[in-house]
């Protein structure tokens, strides 16, 4: 052993060592690229599988609410029954009533008001009347046909808009596309799947093989390095030299093998890169295929705000018609308590007739009975002044002892009730 020897392993082991190094580096940040790339994908693929499952849901939702929700409830129940059945029958109902008010009303002779025989045109109860609200329903009732046209129409736009979104997005889209991610990267594509893993899976155990190899050589540049050191006996350094001789004898081969390892790393890149990229270009397909069915949700979006705006308006007619509707029966209960109300005034005037006749013959009679007692009173008048008026003077109870003017005066009169 000399030291002609030992440096030059210790120059063999560090520029192998250094080399290696270098090459290892390299490898491992094309191995990190690679696999930052596949997890992106991977990452991407549990997106769009996100996505999709999402859109079929929504399209489940987006059916049951046309379905449900403006079919059933809107379309047929408040729009087919309640308004162009139920409102229609109520408005027609009271309308009929109010009309046959009025005509009762027109077909009442005012009792109270005193006309000529030869008036032929006798004033009516129905003169005393407003009709400006008369004919509130009468003209809503005008505008059912429109609404109702309105509603066939809409009918007809929400069968189509039905028929789309169950038949082109929910049975041929979204099942399509479904099928179509399954068939690329679903679970029945383990052997792809598999692919994926084994292309990671080699280039881990590559890694572990280039780490074995850089801790192999950096062991045996350890090693040269302490054939230097002089603190170590004789005996111990020539087992050392032997061993670090053989070494530095496979150093060619161990180069050779990490060039090969190398070699496999960039295979195996480039061959994960090429199944990545062919995975990447399919997904990229199917993503595009899902962002026109994202357009079809937003038109149907758009579909669903006109079907709310057209509600809306027609919900503005049915609460318009409810108003005029209370209106109504608030007139109509208006006149029927006119008409009771003009029957107890007719009663009313009766009575105050009676009452004037009984006041008429309370007064005929009283002045009868002043009548005669004033005769009375004249007869005995006569009788005292032919008794007396001979002995007393005039002056003693002046205009009075020969007054026979009568002692009462009477005035009344009874009013036409």
């Amino acid at each position: 052993m000399n030291e002609g020897d030992v440096t030059k392993f210790v120059n063999n082991a560090r520029k192998t060592l250094t080399d290696a190094q270098l090459l290892c580096s390299s490898a491992n940040l094309r191995i990190v690229d690679i696999k930052k790339k596949l997890s992106s994908w991977q990452l991407s693929i549990s997106k769009l599988n996100f996505l999709i499952v999402g859109l079929r849901q929504q399209g489940k939702f987006l059916y049951a609410i046309l379905r449900e929700g403006i079919g059933k409830k809107l379309i047929q129940k408040q729009w087919n029954q309640v308004i162009l059945v139920v409102l229609v029958d109520e408005m027609n109902y009271w309308q009929h009533e109010i009309t046959s008010k009025v005509k009762r009303l027109d077909g009442i002779v005012n009792e109270l008001i005193m006309t000529d025989k030869d008036n032929t045109d006798p004033s009516k109860l129905g003169d005393y009347i407003s009709r400006d609200n008369v004919d509130l329903l009468h003209d809503k009732l005008k505008e059912v046909p429109v609404i109702q046209r309105q509603i066939e129409n809409i009918k007809l736009q929400y069968e189509n808009m039905v028929r789309k979104v169950n038949k082109e997005l929910i049975d041929t889209k979204l099942t399509g596309i479904t099928q179509r991610f399954q068939s690329k990267f679903g679970i029945d594509k383990l052997m792809e799947t598999n692919v994926a893993e084994q292309f990671s899976k080699e280039l881990t155990d590559l890694e572990k093989d280039l780490a074995e190899i850089m801790n192999s050589l950096t062991q045996h540049f350890d090693k040269t390095l302490l054939l230097q050191d002089k603190k170590i006996d004789n005996e111990e350094r020539e087992d050392l030299f032997k061993v670090v001789q053989g070494d530095d004898q496979e150093l060619y081969n161990i180069s050779k093998t990490l060039h090969e390892i190398i070699d496999d790393v960039d295979k195996s890149i480039l061959n994960l890169g090429q199944f990545l990229q062919t995975k990447i270009n399919e997904k990229t397909e199917i993503h595009s295929e899902v962002s026109e069915i994202i357009d079809d949700f937003n038109r149907n979006l758009e579909y669903l705000l006109i079907f709310k705006d057209i509600s809306n308006l027609i919900d503005t007619f049915k609460n318009s018609c409810r108003q005029d509707i209370q209106t109504t029966k608030e007139l109509c209960e208006f006149y029927d308590n006119f008409e009771e109300s003009y029957g107890n005034l007719v009663l009313e005037a009766k009575r105050r007739k009676e009452v004037a006749n009984r006041m008429k013959t309370i007064l005929k009679d009283c002045e009868k009975q002043l009548q005669n007692l004033d005769a009375q009173d004249q007869e005995e008048r006569q009788n005292f002044i032919a008794e007396n008026g001979t002995y007393l003077p005039e002056t003693i109870w002046p205009s009075k002892i020969d007054d026979f003017s009568s002692l009462y005066t009477l005035n009344y009169d009874v009013k036409d009730p």
